[in-house]
């Protein structure tokens, strides 16, 4: 994620702009939705590297999804007037005084913020500004991709159109014109039809039986060698449905992305694309327990390095899920001389128990601890690590 140092006047002009929206939508009859979430916790870690010892404490919520500082305030908008709207959300992940110009010590961003309209009995959608919420990324867990955001994770400028035609309920299709996301030569000539080369083409079909959602992202050829060419790229999600109507509570799904293609000879010396990242989630979850496994597989081309990782879990629930204890694991194995299973190695393998308490529908407090293991390093040294995090989260 790409982060922005804004001034305090950027926090007083948004309150005003609340504040006029709030009054605009009484005016004339606009529906105004607001949401968000804070995420915070204590973070206590203890790791041995190489026969050091390493401890530290910090406010801190590492759940994956929080951001990399004391945690995060995020607020999203969601103006509508008949078809037409807008759409923004707003992210803090860390609180420092003011008065730096170091953008790291604010890590404050835009997640996305687009105008949209839903035209011809809602079977075209145009959004324009920074997107976001594309219909075609691969959703969250383990993995979230969607090839809208530049390659650092930023949102980028672009117009989207989607085609959701009646005939075919569910059925998505579409494209997006956005800007560059490398540099050009200096004696680039660049032509019109340049602007359509970094365009986007996507799919996606929600039915009662499967799911799926794919994107694509087209690369130009007049980037420069000197820039680190981020090359073509896809992501994908599917969904297998009809288990959970025989099994209740059964879900199967994957989503992966690859990023790099195309970008041979290009930047550092690349030659070869970059990686390819896919996960398949099995996980079953009645009244009383969520059980499953997720296992991924990672392969990076430049490096010719691929491994396996496997995360089965199981958690019961316990007083109508108010409370919720369990216990994930994991291994990750490595593979050396192209893909050889005779050469496999583990890279680590883990424990992670929890005890989380549901307080409301959207309050809870968890306790998470991890124990992590990698195998002896050269001078017969195990590295360990030990991480205690209390974990606060309120949605709205």
């Amino acid at each position: 994620m790409k982060y922005y140092h804004i001034p305090q006047e950027f926090y007083r002009s948004f309150l005003i702009l609340l504040i006029l929206l709030a009054a605009t939508g009484s005016a004339f009859a606009l529906d105004l939705e607001i949401s968000g979430e804070i995420k915070t916790g204590l973070y206590m870690e203890q790791r041995e590297q190489g026969g050091e010892t390493y401890s530290y404490t910090r406010m801190y919520n590492n759940d994956g999804d929080s951001g990399e500082a004391e945690g995060r305030i995020r607020l999203g908008l969601n103006l509508t007037q008949g078809n037409f709207g807008i759409r923004t959300r707003f992210f803090q992940e860390s609180f420092a005084r003011g008065g730096t110009d170091d953008p790291s010590a604010k890590r404050v961003g835009m997640d996305f913020a687009y105008a949209y309209g839903n035209l011809l009995n809602n079977q075209f959608t145009i959004s324009a500004g920074l997107l976001g919420e594309s219909p075609w990324g691969t959703g969250g867990q383990d993995l979230f991709r969607e090839v809208e955001y530049a390659d650092d994770g930023s949102p980028v400028m672009g117009i989207r159109t989607e085609w959701k035609p009646n005939f075919l309920p569910g059925l998505n299709l579409g494209f997006v014109l956005n800007r560059q996301d490398d540099t050009m030569p200096l004696d680039a000539k660049e032509q019109f039809g340049d602007i359509f080369m970094e365009s986007i083409v996507g799919i996606a079909w929600e039915h009662e039986y499967f799911a799926f959602r794919f994107a694509y992202r087209f690369d130009r050829g007049i980037d420069s060698d000197a820039a680190i060419s981020n090359g073509e790229r896809f992501v994908y999600r599917v969904e297998e449905r009809i288990l959970g109507k025989l099994l209740p509570g059964m879900q199967v799904w994957a989503n992966g992305y690859c990023y790099g293609i195309g970008a041979e000879g290009k930047g550092s010396g690349r030659t070869t694309p970059g990686y390819m990242q896919n996960w398949l989630y099995v996980s079953y979850d009645p009244e009383y327990c969520t059980a499953g496994i997720n296992v991924g597989y990672r392969d990076e081309y430049v490096n010719n390095g691929q491994w396996l990782e496997f995360k089965p879990f199981f958690y019961w629930k316990f007083f109508d899920n108010f409370l919720v204890a369990g216990m994930m694991g994991g291994l990750q194995i490595g593979f050396n001389n192209n893909k050889n299973f005779e050469n496999a190695f583990y890279n680590y393998w883990f424990i992670e128990p929890q005890v989380r308490a549901n307080i409301t529908s959207n309050i809870y407090a968890a306790v998470v601890y991890r124990y992590t293991s990698s195998p002896p390093n050269s001078s017969g040294n195990v590295d360990t690590t030990h991480w205690v995090n209390v974990r606060l989260v309120y949605t709205f």
